[in-house]
């Protein structure tokens, strides 16, 4: 199978680093993406969202979905060559602060990266849990960028054959990473995502280039009014089970600003290649 090969070796930056060889290691501090996460939990809480929707969601550890709710599996990627660039740099990201042009991932090498081998690695891990998940997902939704493409086809892997899926998995950019500046979260034409990743189902997305994408960064009320759009259409699916391959300032905003958590290690940083089985209802403002 040509696309699932090619989801596997993956396509690798040109010459980004001298080590893009090697097979890298999770970060063992992870302190660039304390500071990313302090960061961006700051601008969001500032960030004033009018939600009529009320989203309760708690860990899920059954074999059947409740009455009135649905089953998400919260993924998020597993490790790209930008989380080995941030790690790797002795800079922090200071876009919206100083912006003094020093961010690791303002490096144009770095446009809608690939996972590395420990990447695929973590997907690889995964998959053997999600294959043996008792509710299996009925529809996968994955971010437009190559990293949560991959990691949805490869961790998932049981539910896709050589020349077609066995549930529909579905690009949509309002689950894409907090976009703008960063290259890393710059997505490529159209024409050659739709090429590397024949099987995935691209008719939500409309432009050929990635409109998105700016030299700002992303406002955080945007990226939270996106999310929460996306979330709130979940409800209106027929589906029961679902999972949502993202990003981790996304899926930081779902958990930290948008979904009514009652228990606080709930709402924590996803790690790279971390699934996350949450049950979600909804309640909608009469």
């Amino acid at each position: 199978c040509v696309a699932f090969l090619s989801v596997a070796r993956g396509r690798r930056p040109v010459a980004t680093y001298s080590r893009m060889g090697q097979i890298f290691c999770v970060p063992r501090s992870g302190n660039h993406e304390k500071h990313e996460k302090k960061n961006a939990l700051k601008r969001m809480h500032s960030a004033n969202v009018n939600r009529d929707v009320i989203i309760k969601a708690n860990p899920f550890f059954s074999d059947k979905v409740p009455l009135g709710s649905k089953v998400v599996y919260f993924v998020r990627h597993g490790q790209g060559y930008h989380n080995v660039a941030g790690a790797e740099s002795k800079f922090k990201c200071d876009c919206m602060q100083e912006n003094s042009g020093n961010c690791p991932y303002l490096d144009p090498k770095l446009v809608d990266p690939h996972l590395t081998q420990v990447g695929i690695q973590q997907t690889s891990s995964l998959s053997i849990k999600t294959s043996s998940l008792p509710l299996q997902p009925e529809v996968i939704f994955v971010s437009p960028l190559c990293r949560a493409i991959q990691t949805g086809l490869l961790s998932f892997r049981h539910l896709v054959d050589q020349k077609e899926t066995k549930v529909a998995f579905i690009a949509d950019e309002r689950i894409r990473e907090h976009t703008g500046a960063h290259r890393c979260d710059e997505r490529r034409p159209l024409r050659e995502i739709k090429k590397e990743f024949p099987l995935v189902d691209f008719t939500r997305i409309k432009d050929e280039k990635d409109t998105m994408f700016g030299p700002e960064r992303e406002h955080m009320k945007y990226l939270l009014n996106r999310a929460y759009d996306f979330m709130v259409d979940l409800a209106k699916r027929d589906e029961k089970v679902v999972a949502i391959c993202s990003h981790s300032t996304w899926l930081l905003a779902v958990f930290a600003c948008l979904l009514d958590i009652q228990e606080p290690e709930f709402r924590q940083w996803f790690k790279t290649g971390e699934m996350r089985p949450a049950e979600l209802s909804w309640k909608f403002k009469s």
